[in-house]
């Protein structure tokens, strides 16, 4: 018996052929995303079987599109591209996600509590910050502020399930080529940059990028002038913008 065609080579025919049967030979190895994916969308007033229509179709869309020469395994690729289809199909039905009261009471307090801080802090708080404000716990913030986004007259087409508002939106995950790619290939580049920065340019880079900080506050802890993490941070952008347009 000969042995089983791999994903690699039957992406590789289907490129080259164009083979309806190819395609859904690629589509039957990959549903079992769509399974997974779609269960995180349950008990929110639609029926597994619309779900798993609807995914099903995104995958489908994601071989179509899917182009080997970028370099990012399938499943990277596609996994966006099934979860914003499922997203805009919620938003297109009009159906707001379900979200229990109690994060809804503490989706609530966080505005609130996010101007409160920046007026003592002068910058954003941090998820810490704000849970330790409230008094609830990191992951009970991150729940209620994902939930927030969940309901109301915007439905789902607010924010992917990253956390906080500087994470990812939506629209980086919405069923096109493009932004399937552009999300990962942002990674990369991350990552790219990442591995030739010193501990401090790292520290620095997660403290003003991620965290939030400002210049004064790291300098401060770091024993330097402000005009030093300025210098820093300037250093840092021309290095991303050099590793971006090569």
């Amino acid at each position: 018996m000969a042995a089983e065609i791999n994903n690699k080579e039957l992406f590789e025919e289907y490129n080259r052929t164009k083979s309806i049967d190819i395609r859904n030979q690629i589509v039957e190895k990959y549903l079992y995303m769509v399974d997974i994916l779609v269960k995180k969308y349950l008990n929110k007033g639609v029926e597994y079987d619309d779900l798993y229509q609807v995914g099903s179709m995104a995958l489908v869309f994601a071989v179509e599109r899917y182009d080997m020469s970028k370099g990012f395994e399938f499943t990277s690729f596609a996994t966006p591209t099934i979860i914003g289809e499922i997203k805009r199909y919620f938003r297109d039905k009009g159906w707001a996600i379900k979200v229990p009261r109690r994060l809804k009471e503490i989706s609530s307090q966080i505005p609130k509590a996010k101007e409160i801080l920046y007026g003592k802090l002068y910058r954003t708080p941090t998820i810490s910050e704000i849970a330790e404000y409230l008094g609830y716990t990191d992951e009970e913030i991150l729940e209620a502020m994902e939930g927030g986004k969940s309901y109301g007259t915007y439905s789902l087409n607010q924010k992917f399930e990253e956390g906080e508002d500087e994470d990812a939106s939506l629209e980086k995950f919405t069923g096109v080529k493009e932004s399937g790619y552009d999300s990962f290939e942002n990674a990369e580049l991350i990552k790219t940059v990442m591995k030739d920065l010193s501990d401090n340019e790292k520290e620095i880079f997660n403290r003003r990028f991620f965290k939030n900080e400002t210049q004064q506050d790291i300098a401060k802890s770091m024993g330097v002038s402000q005009m030093t993490i300025s210098r820093i941070e300037k250093k840092l952008k021309e290095k991303f913008k050099q590793e971006y347009y090569r």
